[in-house]
């Protein structure tokens, strides 16, 4: 519905939840927090796998990105047998969906859809086949992209995107990578994070790490979900709105997919 905000939850199956014991704060017009009343806080996860406090894009229009229209140049990415791989890449958010929203309004829909367009780009030149899961800001939910992952039989998915945290601590900046537990996925990772930490010279190695994203979770080929930065950080939020640095970050994306293919038998 216009307006409306649907949070889903999960939880590992045989978690037997209290309603009573769930509690949904506000504590201003665009946040909010979710409390387990009683719960012991042994064992949370890291915020990047599951951030509960999110920026509303209502109080900033600030920052609209359009996507590169200039052809990424793919001399110098590696080779790869063409027409042999298919890679699915899956732009974050899209609609009425945002992300993150953060510094100058800087809205993590629009980095994450110019960066995919071009990485499909990027792969299509050398020969990989791409499917992607939104080529425009439209709403997809997260079973339909997996159902297209897993129908196209694809070799890889890639699900990007740019990270986020409170907008009162700018100094946390830096790039991750996450996978769910395929030994295969953990290589993908290595290979993107990489890429990406060169072409984000000062911006903090977060790490490749296991992570339980829905996407990534539920797609049966190696799956990986890179944060390109935080839209909320001064160091990488001038970064990510600048087209030159996203063109970077594309051929950086491509060039460690396209290493993790190379090394496939």
């Amino acid at each position: 519905n216009p307006g409306a905000t649907r949070l889903v939850l999960e939880f590992q199956p045989g978690t037997e939840l209290d309603p009573g014991r769930l509690k949904l704060v506000g504590t201003a017009k665009d946040r909010w927090t979710m409390t387990f009343e009683g719960l012991a806080t042994r064992g949370l996860r890291p915020i990047g796998e599951g951030d509960l406090t999110r920026s509303s894009g209502q109080w900033s229009p600030g920052i609209r990105i359009q996507p590169t229209k200039t052809p990424v140049d793919p001399s110098g990415l590696p080779d790869v047998p063409r027409g042999r791989y298919r890679v699915v890449i899956d732009p974050g958010h899209g609609g009425p969906d945002p992300g993150a929203v953060g510094i100058r309004g800087l809205r993590e829909t629009d980095v994450v859809l110019d960066v995919s367009l071009q990485v499909a780009q990027l792969l299509e030149a050398k020969g990989v086949q791409v499917v992607m899961t939104r080529t425009a800001e439209v709403d997809v939910d997260l079973p339909p992209r997996v159902a297209l992952a897993n129908r196209v039989g694809a070799s890889a998915f890639v699900s990007i995107h740019a990270n986020a945290i409170s907008m009162s601590r700018p100094e946390v900046n830096g790039i991750e990578t996450f996978y769910f537990s395929d030994p295969r996925s953990a290589r993908l990772a290595a290979h993107v994070q990489q890429q990406v930490l060169n072409v984000s010279p000062g911006s903090p190695n977060r790490g490749v790490r296991r992570g339980r994203f829905f996407v990534i979770r539920r797609t049966t080929m190696p799956s990986i979900l890179v944060e390109t930065g935080f839209v909320t950080g001064r160091l990488d939020s001038p970064r990510l709105a600048n087209q030159g640095h996203r063109r970077r970050l594309s051929l950086a994306i491509a060039t460690g997919i396209l290493e993790y293919l190379r090394g496939l038998r």
